[in-house]
C-alpha cells in the first residue's frame, strides 16, 4: 500500500491567468488579453491606445528574445516608460526600467501581467529606522 503513494506522480501546478494557460497566453495579441485583463487596464487600453514609443519598445523586447541563444536570457532593452503595462508578448524578456538614477534589470514573469514596468523599479530608498547611524546619541569629541 505504501508502494502505491510513494509512485504516484507529482503534479506540478501550471500558471494560468484568469483561467488561461501560459501556452495560449504566449500566442495570445495584446488586444485579446485586453479583453480578459482586468478592468483598469481594459480602461486604460480603451482611452489610450498604445503609443507609438512603447509599440517600438515592445517591438525591441520581441526582437531581443529572437536573435538570444536557446536558454538564454534575452539582452536587457533599456526604457524610462514606467507606465508601460505588461502584456503577453513581453513575457521572457528582460527590460531595464529607469528609477531616476540607474536602469534595474527586470525580467517579466507571467506573474507581472497585467501590472506596470514602474512596480518593480523602485524609486526611492527605503527609510530603515531606529539604526544607529552617524548621528548617535552619545557624544564623540572633535579633538
Amino acid at each position: 500500500m505504501a508502494d502505491v503513494e510513494q509512485k504516484r506522480k507529482r503534479i506540478f501546478k501550471t500558471y494560468s491567468y484568469r483561467g488561461v494557460q501560459l501556452e495560449q497566453l504566449l500566442t495570445m495579441t495584446t488586444e485579446e488579453f485586453v479583453k480578459i485583463a482586468p478592468a483598469r487596464v481594459r480602461r486604460r487600453f480603451a482611452n489610450k491606445k498604445q503609443t507609438v514609443s512603447e509599440r517600438v519598445f515592445i517591438e525591441k523586447l520581441i526582437k531581443a528574445k529572437k536573435e538570444c541563444v536557446e536558454n538564454e536570457k534575452p539582452v536587457p532593452v533599456k526604457t524610462h516608460l514606467r507606465n508601460v503595462i505588461v502584456v503577453p508578448e513581453m513575457i521572457n524578456a528582460v527590460v531595464g526600467v529607469y528609477n531616476g538614477k540607474v536602469f534595474n534589470n527586470v525580467e517579466i514573469k507571467p506573474e507581472m501581467l497585467g501590472h506596470y514596468l514602474g512596480e518593480f523599479s523602485i524609486t526611492y530608498t527605503p527609510v530603515r529606522h531606529g539604526r544607529a547611524g552617524a548621528t548617535t546619541s552619545r557624544f564623540i569629541p572633535l579633538r
